[in-house]
């Protein structure tokens, strides 16, 4: 398809799956071989030197399956046989939560690990004595870069965030750093090259992108209806910490009334609308927005639409232009689970696929570069983004990320809390109905009101 041929919007599952691309009928064969579910009544499955081989379930939802733990479990089969070990992975679907912890409170879990928890959802995993810490695990792993993680990564802030109350519980399986995505054409279109240094320029531009992208009905900007995407990673420019002394993103600060007043101004001007705030993804797809904020994702997607020529990507603007460059940092991870039967292998299974080297390591964090997260080691990051031309905004983006508060783990606590209250408020603010002050005073009430009930 040729870009600017959009035949059916993409979801981000369909782009996942294309951009994976076909495996090879012996990698297809492997995988049938190596990592299929047994069926009932089946004989076990024997290994290099015929001895029956042990099954370690590992589970992780059906999209990061698909982006590249299908290929990295298949692989780590490839030394895992000769050890008597067959790793076996069920892609999942959302909601897996709650027959997990059926599972931990029956002590008869069926998975090992887990190849993803969201960032927002790590502390309330622990609280739900859903995982276990790794340290003595780590301690005795003979994958080669068990005991020595913290030195493989590339800032130290994503080993302190894999940390809770002194114990490590996550093996970091992406990291997220929030663009700014954007039609390059729709730009220059309006007098532009480059996106705008501050905040104030930058909404002059959204006012020429409103008049020149008029005819053909094109929105300036599209602003995604999830806390830590287009709204929060533009308060993270507004201060040099976005969390109180709680781990509480702070929505009771002054710049946070400065930032949604500055998105209400877009509202009042028509740069963007409380319609497109609900999805603007498949506009985006059309053509039919010009800039919006959000995971790497936002860019991916619009590239396999209308190509790299078209959409670029960098840091948001600033506040203020002698602020250093910031944004949205957060961490996505894998765990083993609490009462799992076979802790060690899940661990180690972990280690191969989300590791700094290695065939497994290599294919999941490249897999990473076609849907949604970027590498956490120092080594994947030169191999992948250093040096290579492909993605120069992901070097904009670790620019940035020294600058900025990776997304700590005790934030989970208030997240989905704020997620809930926060956005029927400002869309009332934002659609004209309270004013900024009072839409927040009634969040904060709402909000302090559930997690008073939650310590109850």
């Amino acid at each position: 398809m040729s870009a600017g041929k959009l035949l059916h919007p993409l979801s981000r599952r369909a782009f996942l799956k294309g951009a994976a691309g076909a495996v090879s009928l012996a990698t297809a064969a492997g995988f049938i071989q190596g990592c299929a579910v047994a069926q009932p009544g089946a004989a076990p499955q024997a290994g290099t030197d015929g001895q029956a081989l042990t099954d370690v379930y590992i589970t992780t939802l059906a999209a990061f399956a698909d982006m590249s733990m299908t290929d990295t479990t298949v692989l780590i089969n490839e030394e895992a046989h000769k050890n008597g070990i067959n790793y076996i992975l069920e892609p999942g679907a959302e909601g897996w939560e709650t027959k997990a912890l059926a599972m931990v409170r029956d002590k008869e879990m069926r998975w090992s690990a887990n190849g993803i928890a969201n960032a927002g959802n790590q502390w309330n995993y622990i609280q739900m004595g859903l995982v276990q810490p790794l340290d003595e695990l780590l301690a005795t792993s003979t994958v080669p870069w068990a005991q020595g993680l913290a030195e493989q990564y590339i800032y130290p802030n994503i080993y302190e965030a894999t940390q809770y109350e002194g114990q490590t519980y996550y093996i970091p399986m992406k990291l997220n750093i929030h663009l700014m995505g954007y039609r390059q054409d729709f730009i220059e279109a309006a007098g532009y090259e480059t996106i705008p240094e501050t905040w104030d320029e930058f909404e002059i531009m959204l006012g020429k992108l409103k008049e020149t992208g008029a005819a053909e009905q094109v929105v300036p900007f599209g602003c995604r209806k999830e806390i830590f995407r287009t709204l929060g990673t533009a308060f993270t420019t507004f201060v040099e910490n976005p969390y109180d002394e709680n781990n509480r993103l702070r929505i009771d600060s002054e710049e946070w009334l400065q930032c949604i007043k500055m998105f209400k101004r877009w509202f009042d001007e028509g740069f963007t609308n409380l319609a497109l705030l609900q999805d603007p993804l498949p506009d985006w797809q059309k053509g039919k927005v010009a800039v919006g904020i959000d995971s790497h994702s936002w860019i991916r997607l619009g590239r396999s639409v209308w190509g790299p020529e078209k959409v670029k990507g960098a840091v948001p603007p600033k506040a203020n232009k002698e602020n250093p460059k910031r944004t949205w940092v957060h961490l996505d991870s894998g765990f083993v689970f609490a009462e799992a039967p076979h802790p060690q292998e899940g661990l180690d299974w972990l280690l191969q696929t989300l590791g700094p080297e290695g065939a497994a390591g290599d294919r999941h964090w490249s897999g990473t570069l076609a849907f949604s997260g970027m590498p956490v080691h120092k080594n994947q990051y030169e191999k992948l983004i250093a040096n290579s031309t492909d993605f120069p905004e992901l070097v904009d983006a670790y620019s940035a990320v020294p600058n900025s508060v990776l997304q700590p783990m005790e934030a989970g606590k208030y997240y989905p809390i704020i997620q809930a209250k926060i956005w029927p408020w400002l869309e009332r603010y934002w659609g004209g109905e309270v004013e900024a002050e009072t839409a927040m005073e009634n969040v904060i009430k709402e909000v302090d009101e559930e997690v008073a009930k939650l310590q109850g």
